[in-house]
């Protein structure tokens, strides 16, 4: 989710000045993050310098999602900054009751935490896109059935379940695509080379005008969390999936926030046992008996719930109510 076109959208509407957004961290390796935990903090900072009211948007819970000791110098410093940022800020906004929840003790006046979804652009993002443009060496075009899985390759996603499961499908008329670059994605492609995964294609980025054609050319979209991560982030990228009318198979345990958006929905295979064997066979034996027909329909239902609730206009509304409600 781009705020950036969330709140110029309001700013055009109130035509106001008055208002700062100081986005949460997405898809950074660690050490980005860190980084830009100081600047998150500096642009708060500068917003309520400049005299502007302060909206802080929560996609990932930080230290948490970091995974280090609480004892640690690097955790107690991003949680001291983390408390500043949520008390400092006129308003923070989060996307799901679990990440209410687990944050919402942090704040001195719990009334400034609102619960506010992410959004797609469906404008850009929907189905019957044309892949013409797409280069066929890279994306071939053949009958097996193509999971596919674009974004950064780094830590707070698991990739021992997609080398095993590139391993136990080899036989069978399936083909995985790994579009990105991370901190993992060196593993990934030692792994494909040892193991001789000759339908596990690793691509680098693509070009972002590409994205829609890329999500039109596959038939599933992968998302496999790691147990660390799984509780303390939730995937931007899922609302576009869904608007793009595709099904997704996802990894992540229970009572997780993508398990308990996708799970009312039916539109995902959801797998939350954690161990490796377990989840890879379920996988393997649900993919034996899917066909694309059936694919396409698990899709069109997460269509139907991204347009009647997560479409741009829906959610950037919520957003002018609650900037409206700052400015009175």
């Amino acid at each position: 989710m781009d705020l950036r076109i969330i709140f110029t959208t309001i700013k055009n509407v109130l035509q106001r000045k008055d208002i700062e957004v100081a986005p949460n961290l997405m898809d950074f390796d660690e050490y980005r993050r860190q980084q830009m935990a100081g600047r998150t903090f500096l642009t708060v900072e500068g917003g309520k310098l400049k005299g502007c009211n302060v909206v802080y948007n929560v996609q990932e819970i930080y230290p948490d999602i970091l995974n280090k000791p609480e004892t640690s110098l690097v955790h107690r410093y991003l949680r001291s900054m983390e408390r500043k940022v949520y008390n400092q800020s006129d308003a923070v906004t989060t996307i799901d009751q679990i990440f209410y929840d687990t944050i919402v003790d942090r704040f001195e006046d719990r009334s400034k935490l609102h619960i506010i979804p992410n959004f797609v652009d469906t404008d850009l993002y929907k189905i019957g896109v044309s892949t013409a443009e797409l280069d066929k060496s890279l994306f071939p075009e053949n009958d097996n059935i193509k999971l596919l899985y674009a974004g950064n390759i780094g830590w707070a996603q698991d990739w021992k379940p997609l080398v095993k499961l590139a391993e136990k499908t080899r036989n069978q008329p399936v083909e995985y695509f790994l579009i990105g670059m991370g901190k993992m994605r060196s593993w990934v492609e030692e792994q494909k080379q040892t193991l001789g995964l000759d339908k596990l294609h690793i691509l680098d980025y693509q070009p972002r005008h590409l994205m829609p054609a890329i999500l039109a050319y596959s038939d599933l979209q992968y998302i496999f969390m790691t147990p660390e991560s799984e509780g303390m982030g939730f995937p931007s990228k899922v609302y576009t999936i869904m608007a793009c009318g595709r099904p997704l198979l996802v990894c992540s345990g229970e009572n997780t926030p993508i398990v308990n958006f996708l799970k009312p929905i039916g539109c995902a295979k959801l797998i939350t046992d954690h161990d490796l064997d377990r989840k890879t066979d379920e996988m393997t034996q649900w993919l034996a008996g899917m066909t694309r027909e059936k694919l396409r329909e698990m899709g069109a239902k997460g269509e139907a719930i991204v347009k009647a609730e997560y479409a741009k206009e829906i959610v950037t509304n919520k957003y002018v109510e609650l900037v409206n409600s700052l400015l009175e």
